[in-house]
């Protein structure tokens, strides 16, 4: 079932096919709300202290101090909310991820800096980015860019080779089973 972005009400729930292909996402204590067309993009992810803004708040739904996915798009997939659920949670909230994202930083080249300052660019003129570039960078850019190749978000010629094996090797600890922290 990989790749299937089925809505909520075809088969499985989305969340429940996450859940059963990617077990780590079960320990994790999301909330889960389906809301086609709610948003821009395939989804949202809540961290638990998000409060939203005006014109798009947290969902009502989600208890406060609780993460969770928002889901937007039907065509959002399993691998889209586990990559979701790694870059903005997971990296601070799972030693060996939080080891990951350290790794991938540190080894950051200067065309991938560049790349985010662009995108940065792009953010600012076409929807309004108005956060300074540092705390768009740790909240949106850094996790953007991480997930991009494990999760198939990003083209691979983005990554170095040492990147693309500690991505790999990522990615098998996130299917085991029982992980080990």
């Amino acid at each position: 079932m990989e790749g299937l972005g089925l809505g909520q009400n075809e088969g499985l729930g989305l969340m429940d096919q996450a859940q059963t292909q990617y077990p780590v996402l079960k320990g994790l204590g999301l909330n889960y709300k389906y809301n086609p067309g709610g948003g821009s993009g395939f989804l949202e992810f809540w961290p638990g202290d998000e409060t939203g803004t005006p014109d798009h708040p947290r969902p009502s739904e989600f208890p406060a101090g609780q993460p969770g996915v928002e889901v937007y798009d039907p065509k959002t997939t399993p691998l889209d909310i586990l990559g979701d659920a790694v870059s903005h949670h997971m990296i601070y909230n799972d030693p060996q991820v939080k080891r990951y994202y350290q790794q991938f930083q540190d080894s950051m080249t200067p065309e991938q800096h560049d790349m985010l300052k662009g995108q940065y660019s792009h953010e600012q003129k076409m929807y309004g980015e108005d956060r300074a570039y540092e705390q768009w960078l740790e909240h949106a850019g850094k996790p953007a860019i991480f997930r991009g190749y494990p999760f198939k978000q990003w083209p691979e010629d983005v990554y170095t080779p040492e990147q693309k094996k500690m991505f790999d090797e990522m990615m098998q600890y996130l299917k085991e089973p029982t992980r080990k922290k």
